[in-house]
C-alpha cells in the first residue's frame, strides 16, 4: 500500500468519517459516495464532451486519482449504516496506474463512461462484481483474476488489448461492443484458459488482433453475434479457440438493430480515429502511459509497429449510416439484445464478420454451434476450421460462402443443418471422417439430392470414398433409398473419373448397362431389349429340333425369353442352333444373368422399402 494516497491515516481508515486531508474536493466527493455505496457522477451532460474516447480535456473537477480508487477498493471505511458500500464512479478521468493485482475486493465495482491514462491491472485480484461500461482504457490485464459474479467490459475502448487467460468468471462475461486493438504479441482479446461459469456475452465485439479463447470453458452461452474480428497482417487467425468447452451454444450469427439510439462511449468517429493513430503510428496518445507492473508474468503493452497496424476503418454516427441500435439506456444497453430463433433475424441483421482465420478445432458444444448470416473472409493459408468438434446440431447457412477452406474432417454432428449456397465450390472443403446422423434443411427451404451431389463433387479436391458413403448412410436412416443409391451411382462415377484408360472404359461399360448395379431399370430395359433382339432373330431363324420326332411347339419370343431368364423354363427346350444362332444364345443367357441379377435386386430393395 505503499505510495497510496491518504496513506498516513491508513491504519485507521475504517472507521474514519472523513476523508484524508491531502484528497480533492471531487476524491472527497467520492468518499462519501462510496462509504454509502452512491452513484458519483462527474459527467457534465453532453454526450460528446462525456465521451471518454472522444478528444479533449478533463479537468481537476473531474479526476480522481487511481491510488483512491485502490485505496477505497482494498481499505476502504465503513459502510453509513443501514447502506451497503460500492464503488460507482461515472465521467471521471482516472489518472496513474490503477493496480488491484493480488488485491481482494469485496465491493460492488461500477466504473461507467471513464477514462483511464494508464492500463488497468487486476490479475490474480479476487472480486465480486466488476463493470467496465463505456470506458477508455489502455490496456485491461485480469490474468488470473476471479469473480464470484460478473466481469463486464461492454462498449469500452481498450487500444492495447484485454488479457484474461485462466481468469475464473462467477457468472457472466459480458464485452458486447467492445472495440480492442492488440499488444505487442498482436492479440487483442487473450483469454486463453479462461472459465465462465454461466454465459459469454461478446455481440459486436470488434478486434483488431486475434480472439484466443483455447482450452476455455463456457458453463452457458458463447454470442459473437454481429462481431467484426480482424487478423493483424502476418497472423493466420482472427479467432482461436481450439479445445473450447461450450455447455450450451455457440453464435457466429448476424445480430439483430431493435431501434435507434444514441451511439454509445466510444463509437464517436474521432475518438475510433484516434485509437486508429494510436495503432498505426506507435505513438501511446494523449491518455495513455506504460504501466511498470510489480508481477513479471504481466505482459507490457506496447503500441504496434506502424507497418503492422491494420486497415482499421472508423464508423460513421449511426444518424449517417442509418444503423439503428440497440435499445436501451441512452448510450444503448450493455446486455445486448434477446435471442431468437435466427429464421426471424431476416435480411436486416448485421453479420458476424471474421477477416482471417477461424480455428475451433477439438472444440465441444453441448447444446448447437450455428454459424448463420456470418461472412469469412479467408487468405489462400487461411481456413475456417471445424476439425474434430462435437455437437448435437451444426447449423452453416452463410449468404455467401467463406473465401478459403472450410475444414470439418473427422468432427461429430448430430445434426447438420446447412444450405447449398454456404459451401464453397472451388474444390476446398475437408470432409474426411466427417460424421453426422442426420440432415435437416433450414426451414422453408430445400436441399435436394442432386444439389447434394453436387456438394460432394465441387467441394471435394480428389475423389474420397468415405464422404459419399456417409451422405448414403444417412439418407437411409432418414428412409430416402432412391437418394442414397443416387449418392452411390455418383460415387462410382467420380471414382471412375480417377481410373486407367482400360478401366474407365470399363467403368462407362457397366454405367451403360447396369448403372453400376444402383439403376436396376436400366438392366430390365437392356434386358426387355435383349429379348426383343432374340425374338426377332428366332422369328426368322427357327433352330432345328434335338429330336426330330420329340419337340416342342415353336414360339420365337418363349424360346427368347427362355434364354435371358436364368433358371426360368418357359417349356422350349429342345431346339439345338447353331452357327450365328448359337453364339446369339449363347450371348442371350450370358446377358440374362448380369442383366437379370441386377433387375431382381433392385426389385428385392423395393420390397423390402415397402
Amino acid at each position: 500500500m505503499t505510495g497510496l494516497p491518504g496513506m498516513a491515516g491508513a491504519q485507521g481508515m475504517a472507521g474514519a468519517p472523513e476523508a484524508p486531508a491531502d484528497w480533492s474536493p471531487v476524491e472527497r466527493r467520492l468518499w462519501d459516495a462510496f462509504r454509502c455505496g452512491a452513484v458519483c457522477d462527474l459527467s457534465v451532460g453532453d454526450r460528446h464532451a462525456d465521451d471518454p474516447a472522444a478528444p479533449g480535456s478533463w479537468g481537476p473537477e473531474r479526476t480522481v486519482r487511481a491510488g483512491v480508487l485502490a485505496l477505497l477498493l482494498l481499505a476502504g471505511p465503513a459502510a453509513v449504516p443501514g447502506t451497503v458500500r460500492g464503488l460507482k464512479l461515472t465521467g471521471a478521468l482516472v489518472t496513474g496506474r490503477f493496480d488491484l493485482a493480488g488485491g481482494r475486493i469485496t465491493d460492488f465495482v461500477e466504473l461507467r463512461a471513464c477514462r483511464f491514462d494508464t492500463g488497468v491491472l487486476l490479475s490474480e485480484a479476487q472480486a465480486g462484481t466488476v463493470r467496465f461500461d463505456g470506458c477508455w482504457l489502455p490496456r485491461l490485464d485480469g490474468s488470473r483474476l476471479t469473480t464470484s459474479g460478473d466481469l463486464v467490459l461492454a462498449r469500452c475502448v481498450v487500444p492495447f488489448g484485454v488479457r484474461l487467460t485462466d481468469a475464473q468468471i462467477g457468472t457472466d462475461l459480458i464485452v458486447n461492443y467492445l472495440t480492442a486493438g492488440c499488444d505487442q504479441y498482436k492479440h487483442a482479446f487473450s483469454a486463453d484458459g479462461l472459465t465462465v461459469h454461466q454465459d459469454f456475452e461478446a455481440d459486436r465485439l470488434t478486434t483488431y488482433g486475434d480472439l484466443s479463447l483455447r482450452t476455455a470453458k463456457v458453463g452457458g452461452r458463447l454470442s459473437l453475434r454481429g462481431a467484426e474480428l480482424h487478423a493483424r497482417p502476418g497472423q493466420s487467425n482472427c479467432l482461436n479457440a481450439a479445445r473450447i468447452n461450450v455447455g450450451s451454444t455457440c453464435y457466429l450469427t448476424g445480430w439483430l438493430p431493435l431501434g435507434p439510439v444514441r451511439p454509445h462511449p466510444g463509437t464517436h468517429p474521432l475518438a475510433v480515429q484516434g485509437v486508429v493513430y494510436s495503432l498505426r503510428n506507435g505513438d501511446p496518445g494523449p491518455f495513455y502511459r506504460a504501466p511498470q507492473s510489480s508481477d513479471p508474468r504481466a505482459e507490457e503493452p506496447q503500441a504496434p509497429d506502424a507497418q503492422d497496424a491494420p486497415p482499421v476503418p472508423a464508423p460513421r454516427p449511426a444518424a449517417e449510416t442509418g444503423e439503428p441500435m440497440a435499445q436501451g439506456s441512452e448510450f444503448g444497453d450493455m446486455y445486448a439484445q434477446g435471442f431468437g430463433e435466427p429464421a426471424a433475424l431476416g435480411s436486416r441483421t448485421l453479420p458476424f464478420r471474421a477477416f482471417g482465420g477461424v480455428r475451433l478445432e477439438d472444440a465441444r458444444f453441448e447444446s448447437a454451434c450455428l454459424i448463420t448470416n456470418a461472412e469469412f473472409h479467408l487468405g489462400e493459408d487461411q481456413e475456417l476450421s471445424l476439425r474434430r468438434i462435437q455437437t448435437p446440431e451444426l447449423r452453416f447457412t452463410c449468404p455467401t460462402p467463406p473465401t478459403g477452406t472450410v475444414a470439418l474432417s473427422r468432427a461429430r454432428i448430430g445434426n447438420l443443418v446447412d444450405s447449398p449456397g454456404a459451401w464453397p465450390t472451388n474444390h476446398r472443403v475437408r470432409l474426411t471422417g466427417f460424421a453426422y446422423e442426420n440432415l435437416r434443411p433450414p426451414e422453408g427451404t430445400a436441399f435436394t439430392i442432386a444439389q447434394r451431389i453436387s456438394w460432394l463433387d465441387h467441394a471435394l479436391d480428389a475423389y474420397h470414398p468415405e464422404p459419399y458413403e456417409q451422405l448414403a448412410a444417412a439418407l437411409r436412416r432418414d428412409g430416402l433409398d432412391e437418394d442414397a443409391r443416387e449418392v452411390q451411382y455418383a460415387k462410382q462415377h467420380r471414382r471412375s473419373q480417377n481410373l486407367p484408360l482400360l478401366s474407365r472404359f470399363w467403368c462407362r461399360f457397366q454405367d451403360i448397362t447396369v448403372g453400376y448395379g444402383y439403376r436396376p431399370g436400366r438392366a430390365a430395359a437392356w434386358l426387355v431389349a435383349a429379348w426383343l433382339l432374340g425374338t426377332l432373330w428366332f422369328a426368322g431363324h427357327q433352330p432345328p429340333p434335338v429330336k426330330v420326332d420329340e419337340h416342342p411347339h415353336w414360339n420365337a419370343a418363349l424360346y427368347s425369353a427362355s434364354l435371358v431368364l436364368p433358371i426360368v423354363n418357359l417349356g422350349q427346350d429342345g431346339w439345338a442352333p447353331a452357327g450365328f444362332s448359337q453364339w446369339l444364345s449363347a450371348g442371350l443367357v450370358m446377358t440374362g444373368w448380369l442383366l437379370a441379377t441386377t433387375a431382381v435386386t433392385g426389385a428385392t430393395r423395393v420390397l423390402q422399402r415397402g
